[in-house]
């Protein structure tokens, strides 16, 4: 005999998925909120890599992850960075920034493909440019800068090599992951003029929801 499961706020009726035959639900906080769960889509680690091969003044952004999907929320779950030098020392410092944008229509740069967590997944609702001379971001809003780095210009020689690159930085954001709806965007931005030899190299980890 069949039962229905109907909401005491509405008419609507419980349904069953015909695939894998379980009830859905969606599960929310004592704040009302409903809680995000990971899905197959969207996971996945992306490649930082900026080596700067010209001036460029500032603000400039050279890395950018932009979600394209009104379906679904991505969510940030990391970053790990590190600066260093390979060009000609100087007794001054290079300058980066984190900073989330909404509004961000297209960019321009170059495409960075990440890694899939699991090969049969697929990340079709993630955007992510690199271009160290300055990516445009289409219609953004810009808030303020929730991370700032910085590391003096330290040649590559021998003498200096142990301190040729920096710790890495690393932002874990745990059971808080940054949220980017469609056409959000978490960005990374010099803060003073960028010299030839500048660099980042890191990692960004991510999943949709």
């Amino acid at each position: 005999m069949a039962i229905q499961v109907i909401s005491g706020a509405s008419n609507d009726i419980q349904t069953i998925d015909p695939g894998s035959k379980a009830a859905r639900v969606t599960l929310y906080g004592p704040d009302g909120e409903a809680r995000a769960f990971i899905s197959n889509r969207n996971r996945g680690i992306a490649d930082i890599r900026v080596q700067q091969t010209a001036t460029t003044g500032a603000p400039a952004v050279v890395w950018a992850i932009r979600s394209t999907t009104a379906a679904r929320t991505i969510y940030v779950s990391k970053f790990w960075l590190q600066l260093y030098q390979s060009g000609t020392g100087a007794a001054t410092e290079m300058r980066y920034e984190l900073i989330k944008g909404t509004g961000c229509t297209a960019t321009t740069g170059t495409a960075v493909t990440p890694l899939r967590k699991r090969t049969s997944y697929t990340n079709p609702d993630v955007e992510i440019k690199v271009l160290d001379t300055g990516i445009a971001l289409t219609g953004v809003t810009l808030g303020g800068a929730f991370f700032n780095c910085i590391w003096p210009r330290i040649t590559h020689a021998a003498t200096a090599t142990a301190n040729s690159a920096s710790n890495p930085f690393l932002l874990d954001f745990g059971d808080q992951p940054i949220e980017l709806v469609q056409n959000e965007v978490v960005a990374i931005r010099t803060i003073n003029t960028a010299v030839v030899g500048d660099g980042i190299i890191g990692g960004c980890e991510f999943y949709g929801g």
